[in-house]
């Protein structure tokens, strides 16, 4: 007759815990992923619950020296060495956005001059008002300007021709002060200056 024989207990514990401990390790490890992935989940759903902010473009603006006059029209000159976002061409300074701008002209010139600020096509230009005697000007407007406007300043000397006339600490400064409207993209970003028509 056969005996069976019967293991010892201390082999037996180990062959049964063996199974057991293997399946809570795969639990904890399924449950693991499962809570990354319910994270990530979370994760994009806020990420796109919310929307991203508005981007608008840098704020227009440009500062230019203003140093002599060419054909009745005060020449504007931006400096070489500083980042405009504004271009001038033609003695103007051209206009992408719409919006209410911020114009500032100063200057002292050595004769009597009537300065005249243009800034839309079909309109009456204005007037800047004269100190000392007509010699200097310190003018601050605020205009509602639109794509295709152009900004520039002519002068009238009564008893000088325009390219005589001499100017000293000429400055013509341009900031958009309403961003986030219309505005039309520029193939570059360069300021380019050329003779008036």
């Amino acid at each position: 007759m056969e005996v069976e024989r019967v293991q010892p207990l201390d082999e037996n514990l180990e062959n049964g815990s063996r199974p057991r401990f293997k399946w809570k390790k795969l639990s904890m490890v399924v449950s693991g992923i499962q809570g990354v992935g319910l994270l990530l989940c979370l994760v994009y759903i806020c990420l796109h619950l919310y929307p991203s902010p508005v981007k608008y473009p840098p704020i227009q603006s440009l500062r230019a020296q203003v140093t002599r006059c060419e054909n009745g029209r005060l020449f504007i000159s931006p400096p070489r060495n500083e980042y405009q976002t504004m271009e001038v061409k033609n003695n103007s300074i051209a206009i992408t956005c719409d919006g209410l701008y911020l114009i500032y002209a100063k200057g002292s010139f050595f004769q009597e001059v009537k300065i005249n600020l243009h800034f839309r096509k079909g309109r009456s230009p204005i007037s800047m008002p004269m100190m000392n005697n007509g010699q200097r000007v310190d003018f601050t407007v605020v205009a509602s300007l639109a794509y295709k406007d152009i900004v520039y300043l002519t002068v009238d000397a009564p008893d000088t021709s325009c390219e005589d006339l001499q100017i000293n600490d000429g400055e013509l400064i341009v900031v958009h002060l309403t961003p986030g409207r219309f505005c039309a993209h520029r193939s570059h970003s360069s300021a380019v200056n050329q003779v008036p028509l």
